[in-house]
């Protein structure tokens, strides 16, 4: 269950949802999890500096359950870097990802947690 949230000062009207069902697909493609459970949440317009200045730039997470490591990381910066430059011009020295390894028991869905979905 990948969740990738951007916050980016890009304005509103240069996100569209085409741009975040393709962050969606790339999402799932490159983490290796159905898109069923993948989220993709962007968040323009944010009163947001890098390095002091105002030009186009952002922070994401990527949480995952699982799937993340420092190899995994490595190609998954690699592919988000990719993809916001392409489709927010975004460059990639302007934009941080931390990535959060969450344990099953610290995500929710369906009225219960995925420790308890997946048993484990």
């Amino acid at each position: 269950m990948p969740y990738l949230e951007i916050a980016t000062n890009i304005p509103r009207d240069r996100v569209t949802p085409e741009i975040v069902s393709t962050f969606s697909k790339i999402l799932s493609e490159t983490i290796g999890k159905p898109e069923q459970y993948c989220v993709v949440r962007v968040i323009p317009d944010q009163l947001m500096s890098f390095g002091g200045t105002f030009d186009p730039c952002g922070s994401a997470i990527l949480m995952s359950l699982g799937k993340l490591g420092v190899e995994e990381n490595k190609t998954y910066a690699s592919k988000i870097y990719a993809v916001v430059e392409k489709y927010l011009g975004i460059p990639n020295d302007r934009m941080y990802i931390q990535f959060i390894d969450k344990q099953t028991s610290e995500v929710g869905f369906k009225g219960t947690t995925f420790h308890q979905i997946l048993g484990r």
